[in-house]
């Protein structure tokens, strides 16, 4: 049992959707989120208690704070008395550090946000928010030595683009996930 979350009801308090502009990046990660299957984004959970809150909300939000670098409970709680896209995508309501670092935590939660966190990537290169070549530009400083071979020419980015795929996940298990589990 979740509680009712829906970014599109209207209600007589402050409209936060005013403030946000339609290319800013807290609505692409709501579309993202929304885009997700339920099977996918909901878990069991007991039908006793109070509700939780719905998985999408906390996910949108846990999704746009590593966007901004924010990786601590706390601070995700601050970003969301304070920044408006993050009210917005909160729905202007008060989520304890402990429910964000509960869901982070879970097992369901840490697979959700790796698997989105490697769509979203790719989503962002559709649209052009991140340019291909600058994931590339950084290939070339592996190697040590200046000479002819030891430069990325574009046919062999093309060539390993695939392999990039995988180098995502390790950079989230690497950057990420580091920046997370010292935060919990």
């Amino acid at each position: 049992m979740y509680k009712e979350y829906n970014t599109n009801q209207l209600s007589l308090e402050l409209n936060l959707a005013y403030d946000i502009p339609m290319n800013h990046e807290v609505r692409l990660i709501s579309l993202f989120v929304d885009s997700i299957p339920s099977q996918v984004l909901l878990e069991d959970k007991s039908h006793t208690g109070r509700p939780a809150f719905h998985p999408a909300m906390l996910l949108k939000m846990t999704l746009f704070a590593y966007a901004r670098q924010v990786f601590s409970g706390r601070k995700m709680v601050q970003m969301n008395e304070e920044v408006i896209p993050m009210k917005w995508l909160s729905q202007d309501t008060y989520v304890s550090y402990k429910t964000i670092n509960n869901f982070r935590s879970s097992k369901h939660a840490n697979n959700l946000i790796k698997t989105a966190f490697i769509y979203f990537t790719l989503l962002m290169r559709e649209n052009g928010m991140i340019e291909d070549e600058a994931l590339f530009i950084d290939g070339t400083k592996l190697e040590a030595d200046a000479n002819l071979y030891s430069f990325t020419w574009k046919r062999a980015v093309d060539k390993y683009e695939y392999a990039l795929n995988g180098k995502i996940s390790e950079l989230y298990d690497q950057l990420v996930q580091e920046g997370v589990n010292l935060a919990l």
